[in-house]
């Protein structure tokens, strides 16, 4: 399927789940879960160290507002789009990942696997998860692929590099993502965890775990 930039936002509208796990970064596999509903947006992802989904190393909300803009200059099938963050809540269960949050004061500064955290400020730099103090906006690109069968749509989101011109909080994604997301109109794809999600519980996660600082030990006091 041909790859377009014209779309309305209204054919966005609704739940964009991926088919399969996809390697998103070098020994990550990816489970993507998208809500569009114009001028709202968020995302439900699920880490694993396997395309089979069996081990689980984080999981993270993230929502905020977006606006779809003109067709790309540089990327020949899409649109430039821009997507506001506003809330990120995150869990870790890899125990390597939960020792590096707690290394960095992430969250509150003390994770437990399977809890979630409030990383809005801050973010998580251990996960490249920034907070929305340093990224409130991301600069992002969307192509549409159609199908005949409505649920066949395919959505495919911008690249998420970070080199010497930047990343995608500082300057337009250079390009569109090979893997992709299908519009779920029945029952979404079942693979990795959250299928069962939607924006019902992704609301609930959010609005729940609210930012706790962590608080100063007395060493870190007697060194500020």
């Amino acid at each position: 399927m041909e790859i377009s930039a014209e779309f309305t936002v209204g054919e966005l509208s609704g739940r964009w789940r991926s088919p399969e796990a996809s390697e998103v970064f070098p020994g990550i596999f990816g489970v993507d879960d998208f809500w569009l509903h114009s001028p709202f947006w968020a995302i439900h992802f699920n880490a694993y160290k396997d395309p089979g989904c069996d081990g689980r190393l984080f999981e993270l909300v993230t929502m905020g507002m977006f606006e779809l803009l003109e067709p790309s200059r540089r990327t020949p099938g899409a649109r430039d789009a821009n997507f506001s963050r506003v809330k990120a809540c995150l869990r870790l269960f890899d125990t390597g990942l939960i020792a590096g949050a707690d290394e960095v004061r992430a969250g509150d500064g003390h994770w437990r696997a399977g809890e979630w955290q409030d990383v809005s400020h801050g973010g998580c730099s251990i996960l490249d998860v920034p907070g929305v103090d340093e990224c409130p906006l991301e600069y992002d690109l969307l192509g549409l692929a159609r199908s005949h069968d409505r649920g066949e749509d395919r959505l495919h989101f911008g690249r998420r590099d970070h080199d010497e011109d930047g990343s995608i909080w500082t300057r337009r994604s250079p390009g569109l993502l090979d893997y992709y997301v299908v519009r779920v109109t029945g029952e979404p794809p079942r693979v990795g965890d959250g299928a069962e999600w939607g924006p019902a519980e992704w609301t609930h996660v959010t609005s729940t775990y609210t930012l706790t600082p962590a608080t100063p030990t007395p060493d870190d006091r007697r060194h500020s």
